[in-house]
């Protein structure tokens, strides 16, 4: 007896431009906020250094000094324009499926 195994057809993968740029927006996203906590951390670090706040909770080592938080903030947001930037292009040059329309307007109308 042969038993035959037949399955679907899956999704179609193609190579059009623009495939990331959701991701990328999403992760540059999430890498400002990343950003954002360094830098914070940073100031706490140079505050604590100037006794203007209360003590950093790495006291020695290589994350106890401010630059290293100032410039790992500067870092990851340069990794985020880097990803904004690459998500606008990859939109600007994505062509639209065949049968897919793209919606004219991207205004919403309010119901008053």
């Amino acid at each position: 007896m042969v038993v035959k195994i037949r399955f679907g057809r899956g999704s179609v993968v193609s190579r059009r431009a623009g495939k990331n740029s959701r991701i990328a927006l999403l992760a540059a996203s999430l890498l400002t906020l990343v950003s954002i906590s360094f830098a914070a951390l940073g100031l706490w670090r140079l505050g604590t250094d100037l006794d203007w706040t209360g003590e950093f909770f790495v006291s020695e080592g290589f994350l106890s000094h401010w630059q290293v938080w100032i410039g790992a903030a500067v870092m990851v947001q340069y990794g985020a324009w880097r990803l904004t930037r690459y998500a606008r292009t990859a939109r600007r040059q994505a062509v639209p499926l065949d049968g897919v329309e793209t919606p004219t307007s991207s205004r919403a109308a309010a119901n008053v």
